[in-house]
């Protein structure tokens, strides 16, 4: 199966190789199936180092100011928690679970939502100014031509 993203910088390029892969396999005898989805780029690299750089130095902070010892995934679990909320989730009779968002099923847009609340709220709640370094911040919430991970 082949998976083509078509965007408005590729999609007059494209429309014909899709053509001829379609003419090519009815030309074959084999039944062709397309599916048209809007297309969700997930969370960039730079987003992800950007939050976990976030994590650290709100570890750091609650560290120093409030003698919380805390490590970044301490804070990640906190936040996405404070953020998303949880769900409880219950087998039979077994003991209920209770589970948080995964940020790997966000998508780039969802992510920069996420990042601008994080730092809201460390604002607003924390007296916290997060770093930005303005090249992995700018990249992080306006993106261009990073790579992305789904991990």
């Amino acid at each position: 199966m082949t998976t083509k993203i078509l965007t408005t910088n590729n999609y007059e390029q494209a429309m014909p190789v899709i053509g001829s892969m379609i003419r090519a396999m009815i030309k074959n005898n084999k039944n062709v199936k397309v599916k048209f989805d809007e297309h969700k780029t997930s969370r960039s690299t730079a987003q992800n180092r950007l939050m976990w750089m976030w994590n650290q130095a709100i570890a750091d902070h609650m560290r120093e100011h409030y003698g919380q010892e805390n490590s970044s995934q301490d804070v990640h679990e906190v936040f996405v928690r404070k953020k998303f909320g949880v769900k409880v989730l219950e087998v039979g009779t077994e003991e209920p679970i209770i589970v948080r968002k995964r940020t790997r099923s966000l998508n780039t847009k969802e992510f920069s939502e996420y990042l601008n609340w994080m730092d809201m709220y460390c604002a607003d709640n924390l007296e916290l100014l997060l770093p930005k370094p303005e090249d992995l911040y700018m990249l992080a919430l306006y993106g261009e031509g990073e790579t992305h991970v789904s991990n």
